[in-house]
């Protein structure tokens, strides 16, 4: 039995237990009397006997267990109508029966209620077939029919003590069926908000998820371009020069001048492989899988700082290999910042500080750029280039929090829960 059951089950019966008590005094009282001609006194003497009874467990009803209680009340009842069926009150028995019945049930166990109705009905049976018969003393010469006054009022208070119980019972367990079915609604309404809560979500997510595919798309098209931009600008130009200083070489036949054209040639020659070189390192960064991605942070921004017009202040603690996927996504994310910072934002001072704490990689980059409007980074088809590096944190279930301000720079600081090389491998 759940708390909220017993309860209410305790309060009802505590309730009936005090309704009984109070109406069994002024019930006796009647029938004390009114048997005070009765051939038999015997009778006369039980209806104080169980209103004594009445009295005391409505006095010890706090003290005492539920099922003891119930049970004894029940027996109560059903002694009442034992002694109506003595005095030859079918119609009144009937109704203390159908009472100890009603209680029977609320001890949540149907075997009990349906031997209580069993009982009854065979102690009714018999009264009537004895009656009919005439073969006993019921009914008890009492000459009741008489009394007119404890007649009518016997029945009164009947009637008002089991229909109020019977009214009573009902009125709570209907009571608490509409507090139920309350309940229920305002569950099945809040399901229901949830339910379209999902549905939302669900719908949310697939826009992100079209969002980064999107975005991906996108971006593998910037690469290509980059690509293909790098070939036709970088590698073009050089392998025009070759074949023009490789048909002059033929063609030449002067020896010094020979010798001249195949200095440049070789030196065109070299710096065509320094270009291939650099588009092969864009493309599978090998020093990032030979050596980490420290290492190749400071390979990639030293070929920077040769080329570029931009000091670099970094801070790169030594730290155990990471995952090959981390390093490659953490590699990727931060020379992406670096390349929108040397297209975009005219810095001449970017810091990169890497930490690492408590199983997290903790990265602090900044420039000193004329910076941009953050609201427009969270805008469709604003700062792509931003949003592919925050898709690619996310994908290791970290997080990036950008800062900026119109003429004062940029700053992105990245928290991602790393796992090393070593203790995957172990």
């Amino acid at each position: 039995m759940n708390s909220e059951k017993s309860k209410v089950l305790n309060k009802i019966t505590n309730d009936s237990v005090s309704f009984i008590a109070l109406l069994s005094i002024p019930l006796n009282i009647i029938i004390y009397f009114a048997l005070r001609e009765s051939e038999y006194q015997l009778p006369r003497y039980l209806p104080p006997i169980m209103g004594i009874i009445s009295i005391l467990l409505f006095l010890l009803k706090n003290m005492i267990e539920f099922k003891i209680k119930i049970r004894v009340f029940i027996l109560l009842l059903f002694s009442a109508g034992c002694y109506n069926l003595l005095l030859g009150l079918i119609d009144l028995a009937s109704l203390w029966f159908v009472l100890a019945i009603v209680y029977s049930l609320l001890i949540s166990k149907k075997n009990e209620a349906f031997w209580v109705f069993v009982a009854s009905f065979i102690t009714v049976l018999i009264t009537g077939i004895l009656m009919i018969t005439k073969s006993t003393f019921i009914p008890l010469k009492y000459n009741f029919e008489t009394c007119q006054f404890a007649c009518v009022a016997v029945r009164i208070l009947h009637f008002l003590l089991i229909g109020s119980l019977v009214f009573y019972i009902l009125k709570i367990f209907f009571s608490t069926i509409q507090k139920n079915l309350e309940d229920l609604q305002k569950k099945s309404d809040e399901l229901e908000k949830l339910n379209y809560a999902l549905k939302q979500e669900m719908i949310e997510k697939k826009e992100i998820q079209q969002k980064m595919i999107d975005i991906v798309i996108q971006t593998e098209e910037k690469e290509r371009k980059r690509l293909a931009s790098d070939l036709h600008d970088g590698l073009g130009p050089v392998l025009s020069a070759i074949n023009l200083y490789f048909q002059a070489y033929i063609d030449e036949t002067n020896k010094d001048s020979k010798n001249a054209i195949e200095s440049k040639l070789r030196l065109i020659i070299d710096n065509a492989a320094g270009d291939v070189s650099r588009i092969s390192h864009n493309i599978s960064p090998f020093i990032l899988e030979k050596f980490g991605l420290v290492t190749a942070l400071e390979n990639f921004i030293n070929i920077l700082s040769s080329a570029e017009k931009i000091k670099f202040n970094l801070e790169f603690p030594k730290f155990d290999r990471l995952i090959l996927n981390q390093e490659l996504i953490i590699y990727r994310s931060i020379t992406e910042l670096i390349n929108n910072s040397l297209k975009h934002s005219e810095a001449t001072q970017i810091s990169i500080q890497l930490k690492v704490e408590n199983g997290y990689l903790f990265v602090d980059y900044s420039d000193n750029g004329k910076g941009f409007d953050v609201n427009s980074f969270h805008q469709k088809n604003a700062g792509i280039g931003l949003m592919n590096i925050q898709n690619r944190i996310q994908t290791l279930n970290g997080s990036m929090k950008l800062f900026s301000e119109e003429q004062k720079g940029m700053s992105a600081n990245f928290s991602i829960p790393i796992k090393f090389r070593d203790s995957v491998e172990n």
